[in-house]
């Protein structure tokens, strides 16, 4: 294994063992959203990015934002009994398709409020769309 493929085998174990929402069968959906952060990273900036340098945006930028919207009480009331991880990757395909419909990045918050009032249930959907209706007005 290269220096690369250990560096990416240790950030992505980091992940799995320091984190209560994601498990070992996460692995490679964990390294093809690094990967797709560290491409559309480098595209928009117009310069390589190391694996490192992708990890760490991807944590401040999709992971930290996402996670900490998913435990307010809309989002747990939306999607009860939900296995974490594969909420959060939903919601990363959700941020990613709105930010390709608006053809603008779209921030994290918003995202998560529209996946609710979109697909939630019970009264965390209906909340989640009152509070979407409050951001469009």
């Amino acid at each position: 294994m290269d220096k690369n493929e250990i560096q990416k085998k240790e950030s992505i174990e980091f992940l799995i063992k320091n984190t209560d929402m994601f498990l070992d069968v996460d692995y490679t959906k964990l390294a093809a959203h690094i990967e797709g952060h560290r491409y559309f990273l480098g595209k928009n900036l117009k310069m390589p990015i190391t694996w490192d340098q992708a990890t760490y945006s991807w944590m401040s930028n999709i992971y930290e934002p996402l996670s900490q919207m998913m435990e307010t009480w809309t989002t747990q009331m939306s999607f009860p009994g939900r296995r974490k991880a594969d909420l959060f990757f939903e919601l990363c395909d959700h941020l990613y398709f709105m930010s390709l419909e608006k053809q603008t990045e779209v921030n994290p918050y918003y995202a998560v409020l529209d996946y609710s009032a979109q697909y939630g249930r019970s009264i965390g959907k209906f909340f989640a769309k009152l509070a979407s209706l409050n951001h469009a007005a």
